[in-house]
Formats: C-alpha cells, sequence, structure tokens
C-alpha cells in the first residue's frame, strides 16, 4: 500500500520547471503586510479495520493567516484555521492558532496575545518545550498546521550572543481552560559557548513542582547536528537526537526518547527524506520522506510515508499512509484498530 500511493503521487503532471528571479526590493519600505490562505481538502481510508466503525474520513481545511510590520519595529500576526471533519459524524471548529503584537525598544521585544512558541529543540519528542504546543511523534511537523500558541505576555532581552526570555502564559483567557493546564511563568537563557547552542529553563505552575530543563544544538562539520534535552519535575526525561545531510540532499534524522514516566516506555525515531527528488521535470516537484516510530520496551511500531508532489505554482498533491505494527490489544501501536490509514490530498495556497 505504501508503494501504490507513492507511485500515484508521482504519477500526476509535472509542474512547471522553476524559474529563479530576483524579486528582492533595493531597501525594505517602512510597512510590509503579508496576506495568505490555503485551501485542504484530504480524504482518508482505513484498511484492515479490527473494529466496527467508519472506514472513510474527509477534512476540510481553511486557513488565512496576516501579518504587518512597521519599521522594524512594530509587529502584528494572526492566523486561523477553520477545520471540517467527517468520519461517521461531521464536525466543525474554529482554532485561533495566533492572534498576538509586538514592538522592538533597543534591545528589548515585547509581545501581547496568543503565541507559537518552540524552546524545545527535538523533531519528533522535546521533553524541554514547556511552553510548546503538544508534540504530536507521528506528525512531527505538524504538516497541516493545526497547533495552537498560548495566551502570554512576552519579554525577550538579546545582546550579542546572550538572550534572555521571561513569559506568563496563561492556561485560557479568551475559552474553556484545557484539563490539566494552568498558568506558567517561565525563563529561558540562550547562549553560545564553545559551538554549543544551548539553553536552560525554569518554570512554576501553582500546584505543580517546579520546572528544570536545559538543552543544547551543535552542528559538526558541515553535514551533521546533534541535539539533546534534558528535563526535570516529577521525575526525569531526556532526548538524545541528530540531523545528517548527505550531499546526495537526503536528511536524516534520528532520536531516543526517555519519558518521564518510563513504564509507558522509550523511543526512538527515524526519518528519512529529500526534496525535489531529482533535477529532472517530472522529478525536481516532488518530495519525499519515510519515518519510523517505534515503543522500544513493546516493541511496536509505526511506519509513516510522506509524499508531496508539486502540480502548478499555488496546487499540490499530498499522500499520507500510516501503518502501524505491534502484539494486537498488548503494545502501543499494536492497540490501533487499523493495518493502515492512506490519506491523499489537495492543497490550494496563496
Amino acid at each position: 500500500m505504501l508503494a501504490c500511493m507513492a507511485l500515484l503521487l508521482l504519477a500526476a503532471p509535472a509542474a512547471a520547471d522553476d524559474v529563479a528571479v530576483d524579486t528582492a526590493p533595493a531597501s525594505l519600505p517602512d510597512d510590509q503586510t503579508r496576506l495568505a490562505l490555503s485551501l485542504y481538502e484530504e480524504p482518508s481510508f482505513a484498511a484492515g479495520l479490527r473494529i466496527p466503525g467508519p472506514w472513510l474520513g474527509n477534512l476540510l481545511l481553511a486557513q488565512p493567516s496576516f501579518s504587518w510590520r512597521h519599521a522594524q519595529r512594530w509587529r502584528l500576526a494572526a492566523s486561523l484555521a477553520a477545520v471540517g471533519s467527517t468520519d461517521g459524524d461531521t464536525h466543525g471548529r474554529v482554532l485561533i492558532r495566533e492572534a498576538w503584537g509586538g514592538v522592538t525598544a533597543g534591545d528589548f521585544d515585547f509581545s501581547l496575545g496568543k503565541k507559537l512558541l518552540r524552546w524545545g529543540t527535538g523533531y519528533a519528542f522535546t521533553p524541554t518545550g514547556v511552553l510548546d504546543p503538544p508534540r504530536n511523534p507521528i506528525d512531527p511537523t505538524d504538516r497541516l498546521s493545526l497547533n495552537e500558541g498560548r495566551e502570554l505576555v512576552e519579554a525577550d532581552w538579546v545582546n550579542g550572543r546572550h538572550a534572555l526570555t521571561a513569559v506568563w502564559a496563561s492556561a485560557g483567557v479568551f475559552g474553556n481552560r484545557p484539563a490539566g493546564m494552568t498558568d506558567t511563568s517561565a525563563l529561558r537563557y540562550n547562549t553560545l559557548f564553545a559551538g554549543f547552542d544551548s539553553s536552560a529553563i525554569f518554570a512554576h505552575d501553582p500546584g505543580r513542582p517546579d520546572f528544570y530543563g536545559v538543552n543544547f544544538t551543535r552542528v559538526v562539520g558541515e553535514a551533521l547536528e546533534v541535539h539533546g534535552e534534558f528535563a526535570h519535575r516529577e521525575s526525569n526525561a531526556a532526548l538524545l537526537g541528530g540531523k545528517y545531510m548527505l550531499r546526495s540532499g537526503v536528511n536524516s534524522i534520528f532520536e531516543f526518547y526517555s519519558p518521564p514516566v518510563p513504564r509507558l516506555g522509550r523511543y526512538l525515531f527515524v526519518s528519512v527524506g529529500k526534496s525535489r527528488l531529482r533535477e529532472l521535470p517530472g522529478w525536481k516537484q516532488c518530495d519525499l520522506s519515510l519515518a519510523l516510530l517505534a515503543n522500544t520496551t513493546d516493541r511496536s511500531h509505526m511506519l509513516i510515508l510522506d509524499v508531496t508532489r508539486r502540480v502548478a505554482d499555488h496546487f499540490s498533491l499530498v499522500g499520507r499512509t500510516q501503518a502501524p505494527s505491534g502484539k494486537r490489544w498488548r503494545s502501543e501501536y499494536g492497540m490501533i484498530p487499523y493495518s493502515a490509514l492512506v490519506s491523499i490530498g489537495f492543497r490550494y495556497q496563496i
């Protein structure tokens, strides 16, 4: 089934050859405004269902976004997502992913509103991402752009290689508070030391033990990047990973994650992919990646194949297959009630 989906997308009509055009203005204007819209439809098919339920689903997304900057000082940004889904029943919702404003004053940046933060260094897992949106290891890049930010007040100070960030994040000012989420006060210190881009993080949530974390990223040579995270609250969590780029353009990512609750298992994530498969018409419009997510404790795993084919300036076809495996009903991925989930989507962006 993985091969069938890849062949289907690779057989789509080729887009026109890319033409490099230098459109950079001689100088930046005082006001910079950007409006964007993404429309997406994705039907999904579940094969080998082991329990009664719908085998066919459909997802519709409309995602407008807006950003404005004045004189490199004032900033506004907003991003919405209208989601409609059908999987036996029809559901609809509107997500406010971001809606914030900011100002720069000397070495300080101030922000207020709902904003996405990414403090962790991991791709599939991030134990130090105390204010990051929850990471989905099956979808580490948030391919549908549905992650939501936190409602917060943020102050950043940057001086040379030193940066300090202070944040107060609400558990929900404009809506119902999600279960288990509390207001969070957090500090992050970042510096470049001996080639290590390093951060120390502290967070305080009322009624919970304080959070402590450190992470790093280090580039080794021209092709290898390594990263790691360590966090402690009630217990310890750690991650070690890396990214390696071959001269052919093949990009590989690997991570090992030990969560704060070890009895749930330890995890291995490996991803291999390439953008623009070949510099030939019909191939350079294609991106391909294959990922493995494994619970090393119960020996269950999930294979994920992603294929993207650009067919015109604003259009693309997107395919995805998820294939879980493991001891049926006795392992994490063996609990998933299908043998494969195939999705083929169509995206229009302006």
